[in-house]
């Protein structure tokens, strides 16, 4: 999906589809970690925000439907997602593991589309200040996707 910003558009919002939207192997779906993020491109980082909620989708191009996977409020969200088949992928994500958000715990779901299944698993319930070092990679692997699609802009 080629990123197009118009006068309308929110080129943050923009930015954040063309980074956390990633198409299957054989191009039919495109798996969508969080529709609600905004990034906006620093020099040495890329800042995200958004709304506080999170929804992760996949779009078939062919039948052109989307089905929400994942939906959740300000205590949890998707970070990243990868495919592993042109038929199953995986989506991970955190949520607060308290009232209070000082105790996080991750998860990962792994989707089949051949058997219509979702396997989920969760991390170890992990302090705030840990759950820092797992925000810091993914900023670090948000950033290097900004700067691959920079490269490829620059290419074409």
């Amino acid at each position: 999906m080629p990123l197009v910003v118009g006068e309308d558009s929110d080129a943050g919002a923009d930015l954040a589809t063309e980074l956390l939207s990633l198409p299957s192997p054989d191009h039919r779906f495109i798996l969508c970690v969080d529709s609600y993020q905004v990034v906006i491109p620093g020099s040495e980082s890329v800042e995200v925000g958004g709304e506080p909620d999170s929804r992760c989708s996949l779009i078939d191009m062919r039948d052109t439907t989307e089905v929400v996977l994942q939906f959740c409020g300000t205590s949890c969200g998707n970070h990243w997602g990868c495919w592993l088949s042109p038929t199953s992928f995986a989506v991970g994500g955190w949520n607060n593991a308290d009232d209070f958000g000082q105790w996080k715990q991750g998860g990962l779901s792994l989707y089949s589309l051949r058997d219509s299944s979702v396997t989920e698993y969760q991390t170890r319930i992990v302090s705030e200040e840990s759950y820092r070092a797992y925000e810091a990679a993914w900023h670090g692997w948000l950033l290097k996707r900004y700067q691959v699609w920079m490269r490829s802009r620059r290419a074409t």
